[in-house]
């Protein structure tokens, strides 16, 4: 028999504590010291922390970008997020897996399931790439259990494989045409790209540092 997986979760009363936001926020630098301090992080079954709205599990959410242009893909039914099939989504990640939690990591295996998921999902490879934002979307079912840490990577090649059934038809887009119509995304996919500049914006002014 197969072991479930165990993903990386923090309690809810820590967001709020800190203070509940709905939506996007840029304040990345008042939430995250807390919410992913190792001490705070603990793993949970993830049938069970599908449905335990004590918690909430830690998601990394990469914007991939290209020039002008930004990744946007189709939730496929082979994703195990049934509640998000048919959406389109500008964001790629998913749990931290107790597995990615390695000897060497200081984050619970945030940073090494961040890598592993766009390896996987559209065949990138990251780097260190900072948290510019976090989401909060209370909503809906599947937002009411998860946190989104929005990270922006760069990548020079626009022409990027989809390796996961659960991601249909990746393909560049221009970011003008991107934002043009929000009703077809994912709710987090829509935060980021009503606010994408600022989020653009945030990258830029880490990569100058």
């Amino acid at each position: 028999m197969a072991t479930e997986e165990r993903v990386l979760c923090f309690e809810r009363k820590l967001l709020d504590e800190l203070g509940v936001f709905q939506g996007l926020s840029l304040e990345v630098e008042k939430y995250l010291p807390v919410l992913t301090a190792s001490s705070h992080l603990v793993y949970l079954n993830r049938n069970e922390a599908e449905h335990d709205k004590r918690y909430k599990q830690l998601i990394p959410y990469v914007l991939v970008i290209c020039r002008d242009k930004i990744l946007r893909y189709r939730r496929g039914r082979a994703g195990q997020e049934t509640r998000l099939h048919g959406l389109y989504s500008v964001g790629v990640g998913g749990h931290i897996s107790e597995e990615d939690h390695g000897l060497f990591s200081h984050d619970r295996g945030y940073q090494e399931g961040m890598r592993r998921e766009l390896m996987e999902e559209v065949s990138i490879d990251v780097s260190n790439e900072p948290a510019v934002a976090a989401i909060n979307d209370d909503s809906t079912e599947v937002g009411c259990v998860h946190f989104g840490v929005v990270h922006v990577a760069r990548v020079s090649d626009a022409n990027v494989p989809g390796r996961c059934s659960g991601i249909v038809g990746p393909e560049f887009i221009p970011m003008v045409d991107a934002v043009k119509d929000p009703s077809g995304y994912e709710s987090w996919s829509r935060f980021c790209i009503e606010h994408l500049d600022l989020l653009l914006a945030k990258a830029g002014a880490f990569a100058e540092r």
